[in-house]
């Protein structure tokens, strides 16, 4: 059973003033560092990409083939790590 919870508006607008303020400071640490921040795909967002289902990049995680990060129970991957799954699966018609 999920928890309901419930807060005044004026905390949620405090909350979310702060939330910005944060992500404004982490932004401008990254442009003072000329480091981009780095994106991630997480696990649906991957199979569609490759055309392939959950179980088969469980498999692919599970042999060291394709990098990932987990966070609680969701799985990301870098951009580039599933471009070189395209790459490694592609075949030239010459």
């Amino acid at each position: 059973m999920k928890d309901l919870i419930i807060i005044e508006r004026e905390v949620l607008d405090i909350l979310t003033y702060r939330i910005e303020l944060l992500k404004t400071q982490i932004d401008g640490l990254y442009a003072g560092s000329g480091i981009a921040p780095q994106k991630w795909i997480d696990n649906e967002q991957a199979c569609l990409r490759l055309s392939a289902g959950k179980r088969t990049l469980q498999s692919l995680r599970d042999a060291g083939i394709l990098p990932f990060t987990k966070i609680g129970a969701k799985v990301f991957y870098k951009p580039e790590d599933i471009e070189k799954m395209l790459l490694l699966g592609y075949k030239s018609s010459l």
